[in-house]
């Protein structure tokens, strides 16, 4: 066993080499072959003391708000994130070409003045520096193609294989954070719909952030958000417990699960063998009844491609929720239960149910 958790920690610090951070520093120079992203971020990383315009892994009490202009190449295919290798090219590269700092209104007047009438405030998982997530928002809204103006809540994350507990404090310690942003944004009369995704780690502070605005009263925000985990590196009791808290959504909280995630069985051998609600069973009867009862929709996502982990599903889930059409509560796709998503487009079936819905 533990020679198997060894090996699996290597395969994640194998999983890419890391970027610099040279690669969020905005190229003047550089002629976008088409229109940059603008990747609106807030962040409660620390800014560095020693290089201008970047943010290390220091935990921050303030939040930090920039955005980034990231061109994607023309050639750019879906799920991946052309990095450079040299010198950046925006033929070939994804390279930031403009960046603009803001206070928080400054950051909300600007989320005004682009148009924005729906959101999507991504979350980043465990492992992650400030450029990978910044690039891989910027990816999964290039990929989606939904129309939303895409948002990135990154937190301290020290960004190495080995860094999980201190990850798991950097979450907890931005709880409040996400929690204010996720209000600001729902105070905003111009948006329409606002997603909100948690990916692994992510997940844990995202449904830490629901519970902090349940437990403040803030029932008038939750109701005003849809929110998806991907591979959410959860306890499932611990899960359970905060579903509790957090109660039943007008639109279901929508957890997407797989249980062949071995990203999440190295988190759960380091949990001392303890399950995580991500790669969950969804077919245990039990696991349905607690989905109906606290108002969750889980769908197995197995049949999506994904890398040697077992835990990148999240570059197609964004895209694939996002596209699905709003339903009125209670009903069609939004509803709690539990199902397994089909391996041709976006057919689902119910667990229980010999009916496939779309």
């Amino acid at each position: 066993m533990k020679q198997l958790l060894l090996m699996m920690i290597f395969l994640l610090a194998a999983c890419g080499d890391k970027p610099g951070q040279e690669v969020l520093l905005p190229m003047q120079a550089a002629m976008a072959p088409a229109e940059p992203l603008r990747m609106f971020v807030a962040t409660t990383r620390g800014q560095s003391q020693q290089q201008a315009l970047f943010f290390d892994n220091g935990r921050s009490p303030n939040v930090s708000y920039v955005s980034y202009d990231i061109s994607i190449p023309p050639g750019h295919r879906a799920g991946v994130i052309e990095w450079p290798k040299g010198q950046p090219d925006p033929r070939t590269d994804f390279v930031t070409v403009g960046r603009s700092n803001y206070n928080r209104r400054g950051f909300l007047n600007a989320l005004a003045a682009s148009g924005a009438t729906d959101v999507s405030l991504y979350i980043h998982g465990y492992n992650n520096s400030m450029e990978e997530s910044v690039f891989r928002a910027a990816q999964i809204a290039k990929d989606a193609d939904a129309g939303s103006v895409p948002i990135l809540f990154a937190w301290p994350s020290v960004a190495r294989a080995t860094g999980y507990v201190t990850d798991r404090d950097a979450a907890d310690f931005s709880r409040a954070a996400l929690a204010g942003l996720i209000a600001d944004l729902a105070e905003s009369s111009k948006l329409r719909r606002i997603f909100v995704i948690g990916h692994s780690m992510g997940g844990r502070l995202t449904m830490e952030a629901l519970m902090q605005l349940r437990l403040s009263g803030r029932t008038d925000v939750l109701r005003r958000i849809e929110v998806v985990l991907a591979d959410p590196d959860i306890d499932q009791d611990l899960f359970w417990e905060q579903a509790r808290a957090v109660g039943k959504m007008p639109v279901p909280l929508a957890l997407m699960v797989a249980p062949d995630d071995r990203a999440l069985r190295v988190s759960q051998i380091l949990a001392s063998g303890r399950e995580r609600i991500g790669k969950v069973d969804i077919r245990d009867p039990a696991t349905v009844a607690k989905a109906e009862a606290h108002g969750v929709r889980m769908v197995d996502v197995t049949s999506l491609a994904t890398d040697r982990m077992a835990h990148s599903r999240i570059v197609q889930l964004a895209a694939l929720y996002d596209t699905l059409p709003a339903a009125t509560p209670g009903t069609g796709l939004r509803r709690a239960g539990a199902f397994v998503l089909g391996t041709v487009g976006l057919g689902m079936a119910e667990i229980g149910s010999e009916i496939g819905r779309r």
